[in-house]
């Protein structure tokens, strides 16, 4: 199969999460409050949310290596997409009506095994949560 694609390109989403290597994405929820994304590392729990999304696909981190010379854990864990991701592969379809809108962004988040996709309007938010294990919570004792 030839590749017709160029190299993707990408922009870093700053947060206040640093780019970890030890970065899962932990789960994929979507209900009528949009797309929640939650992602963890070693040293914080985060959720990233898109209030309306296009479209959304999980991978293994193996069937995307086209970026993996742009994206790596150690730039980051959350990235815009500018060219060459999911949304031009779509639009090889002729119809992919959402795509076609020039308001319509992609943003990658990239855990070491799964990556989410997400075709959306707007920039994500992205808020702290609590760790998903209690005991690592630090309690009115001092002890975690």
């Amino acid at each position: 199969m030839l590749d017709n694609f160029a190299p993707p390109a990408v922009i870093v989403v700053q947060t206040a999460f640093e780019p970890d290597r030890t970065t899962r994405v932990e789960s994929v929820t979507l209900d009528s409050n949009g797309l929640s994304i939650s992602v963890s590392s070693q040293r914080w729990d985060a959720r990233v949310g898109f209030e309306q999304t296009y479209g959304f696909r999980v991978l293994d981190e193996l069937d995307l290596t086209e970026f993996w010379s742009r994206c790596t854990l150690e730039d980051g864990w959350l990235f815009e997409v500018t060219s060459g991701g999911w949304k031009e592969l779509e639009l090889t379809r002729p119809y992919f009506y959402s795509g076609r809108q020039d308001w319509v962004r992609e943003y990658l988040v990239v855990g070491l095994n799964e990556c989410v996709s997400v075709l959306t309007k707007e920039v994500p938010s992205v808020l702290a949560t609590a760790p998903s294990n209690p005991s690592l919570q630090p309690t009115a004792f001092g002890g975690g």
